[in-house]
C-alpha cells in the first residue's frame, strides 16, 4: 500500500541521517575549537529534520495500519 512505501522510504532517509549524525559526533572529539562549533551547528540542523522524518515515518505505519 501507498502509506507502507512511504513508511519505508521516512526509515530509510532517517536511518541515514542518523548515521550521519553519529559520525560528525565522532568528528567532534578530535576536532578544534573552531570545528567544533560548525560541528555542533550542522548537529543542531540535522537532528531536527531526523526527528520529523521518524515522526512521520510512525505516523505513516499508523495510517497504513488503519
Amino acid at each position: 500500500m501507498f502509506y507502507n512505501s512511504m513508511y519505508e522510504e521516512y526509515c530509510k532517509q532517517a536511518e541515514t541521517l542518523r548515521v550521519h549524525i553519529k559520525i560528525l559526533k565522532t568528528q567532534y572529539v578530535k576536532a578544534t575549537t573552531f570545528e567544533k562549533e560548525k560541528i555542533n551547528y550542522r548537529i543542531s540542523v540535522l537532528y531536527p529534520m531526523y526527528l520529523d522524518l521518524l515522526h512521520t515515518a510512525q505516523y505513516l505505519k499508523r495510517k497504513s495500519e488503519v
